[in-house]
């Protein structure tokens, strides 16, 4: 049982205690909870943001830009890589400014409206990741199905039905993986923000 669990318990039995506990302890409680965890997904935003800049300097680019130019994909990677660099950095910036307005927060209302703000950014960001790698996927898929090279070496009997099954399949378990990785890590902290929105809105 956390702190926050023990305070709750000792609040509501309060007449057999000699410690006495007011809902502004509880709301001072509920607001630093919940300004940890919008500081620890800011956070790890920020690390999920920076990992693939940080492998691309150990990473040889030669080999896949050639091959980028080869199935005619570079000019896709490079415009989605800068939608998602200034989409997700807007992200970013919106749940810093959640941390902020919920650690500077006076009233319960205040606090209720911005946790709600923060678990909606959450669940946007996560939607954006998806689409936009499902799109990315299926618009690479068909440049290079469809390119020179990719044909040229096609055998005379292989079936391009098939190959788009198995490609779209593949492709599905990828963002099915990541899908299970934003359940685990974001689902995580938006458990615990529902769980002291539900905390204040009973106080309240």
């Amino acid at each position: 049982m956390d702190k926050l669990e023990n305070l709750k318990d000792l609040w509501q039995n309060q007449q057999q205690t000699d410690i006495v506990y007011t809902k502004e302890d509880i709301y001072k409680m509920v607001q630093k909870k919940s300004t940890s965890i919008v500081k620890w997904i800011l956070i790890i935003s920020i690390a999920e943001f920076l990992l693939p800049y940080a492998l691309i300097l150990f990473t040889d680019l030669e080999t896949p830009s050639r091959i980028y130019a080869e199935y005619g994909i570079s000019e896709l990677t490079v415009y989605y890589s800068v939608v998602h660099f200034i989409v997700i950095l807007g992200f970013i910036y919106m749940f810093y400014k959640n941390y902020r307005n919920i650690s500077a927060v006076s009233t319960v209302k205040n606090l209720l409206s911005d946790i709600l703000k923060t678990r909606r950014t959450v669940k946007y960001y996560i939607y954006f990741n998806l689409i936009m790698m499902g799109i990315l996927g299926l618009h690479s898929f068909y440049l290079i199905i469809n390119s020179d090279m990719f044909i040229d070496k096609l055998p005379e009997n292989a079936s391009l039905a098939l190959i788009w099954i198995i490609a779209v399949t593949l492709y599905g378990l990828v963002l099915l993986l990541f899908w299970c990785f934003y359940r685990v890590i974001y689902g995580y902290f938006l458990r615990k923000l529902n769980r002291n929105y539900k905390e204040l809105r009973k106080r309240d």
